[in-house]
């Protein structure tokens, strides 16, 4: 083989590489990312778009953007209705997606989550956890979720009524209970009192991405929450 044929061969070779990593990797690692994340939140879809120039630096874990939008997604506790994800120059072991370290991503220059939740999620969440309470409903405006119920308080039923917020502490989101009205109850919440605490709805420090909440919006109906990528986060 002549050396003039050789360097063809090898110019072909990287030309067929790069032509791959530009226009065929991109599609592969967002599949990846797609089923990786589906599989952790048994999210009912997930969309991914990413690019990065030139294509090969996805092979050392380099985005120069990506997008990332999820429907009913299980995040800790809750279904989260709208998980949306957004960055830019993202570096990370993608591969690293199911786990609860926060080693997916190991450096960002923006990294921001939104996730939406509705008042049909968090009254699920709240027939859960709340096992002694029967026929749970909620309405929920921009200051409280309020729920309505049944519950057997010895042997007698009761009705309750109940109002909490959505807050953050340390990273962690929570349902906190602000009120309890209950009425044909005999020991009224010296008794009911003890069946509610704080319920834990998620928490960013066990997550696969290092992140602090940034703003906790409640509204008619729904519950916005955002988060940042925070390298320092713990």
């Amino acid at each position: 083989m002549t050396l003039s044929k050789a360097v063809k061969i090898v110019l072909g070779l990287i030309v067929i590489f790069l032509v791959f990593c530009q226009l065929i990797l991109p599609g592969i690692m967002q599949g990846t990312i797609s089923h990786q994340v589906q599989e952790a939140t048994g999210a009912d879809k997930v969309d991914v778009n990413l690019s990065t120039v030139p294509g090969f630096m996805l092979l050392a874990g380099k985005l120069d953007s990506i997008h990332i939008d999820a429907d009913n997604a299980m995040v800790g506790q809750i279904k989260v209705d709208k998980l949306t994800v957004d960055g830019s120059n993202v570096r990370g072991d993608f591969s690293a997606l199911d786990t609860r370290d926060g080693s997916a991503v190991s450096s960002a220059d923006r990294l921001e989550i939104t996730g939406v939740i509705s008042q049909e999620s968090l009254e699920d969440l709240l027939k859960r956890k709340l096992e002694k309470v029967d026929n749970i409903q909620t309405t929920m405006d921009s200051e409280k979720l309020s729920a309505t119920g049944t519950v057997k308080i010895l042997g007698r039923k009761a009705d309750i009524t109940l109002e909490g917020i959505v807050f953050e502490e340390n990273g962690a989101v929570f349902f906190h209970m602000t009120r309890l009205d209950i009425r044909n109850a005999l020991l009224g919440k010296a008794v009911i009192g003890n069946f509610f605490g704080d319920i834990l709805l998620f928490d960013l420090h066990k997550m696969p991405v290092r992140s602090e909440v940034d703003d906790v919006e409640m509204q008619e109906g729904q519950v916005i929450i955002k988060a940042s990528y925070r390298k320092s986060a713990i």
